[in-house]
């Protein structure tokens, strides 16, 4: 399981990069139906970042809700120190916006471990060409 972990590591510094670079974007009082997007937009990326992962790792069953722990344990752990800093930290982004930021980090990271819980639509087949 320590690749999950790696996985879910780089998931949350891509994520953070994104946030620190161009958060004021994402996360705007002005603009409440571009913070709405945001929130719909993880769907599919979190779908993209875990499901095919599950089906190359061979997953399934608990190990697959195992995993999807393991990936979101390394950002839940990091945002919880990060968020304390947050004005520090997210310097583009206003200091109100702390509690969209990590009600947006929460919506995440259940995600995360809903992909672990949910059955496997997807499944890569691969077979040998002789």
């Amino acid at each position: 399981m320590p690749f999950f972990l790696l996985w879910g590591f780089f998931i949350w510094l891509a994520a953070s990069a994104v946030f620190r670079l161009a958060g004021q974007f994402f996360f705007t009082l002005e603009h409440p139906l571009i913070i709405l997007c945001t929130y719909l937009f993880v769907v599919p990326v979190i779908w993209t970042v875990t499901i095919p992962i599950y089906s190359i790792k061979n997953c399934t069953g608990i190990r697959r809700l195992q995993a999807a722990i393991y990936i979101a344990l390394p950002g839940m752990l990091i945002d919880a120190i990060v968020l304390l800093y947050f004005d520090k930290i997210f310097t583009n982004l206003s200091a109100d916006m702390d509690r969209y930021f990590a009600s947006w980090l929460l919506w995440a990271y259940a995600l995360i471990i809903f992909t672990g819980c949910a059955k496997n639509p997807f499944r890569l087949q691969f077979k040998r060409v002789y």
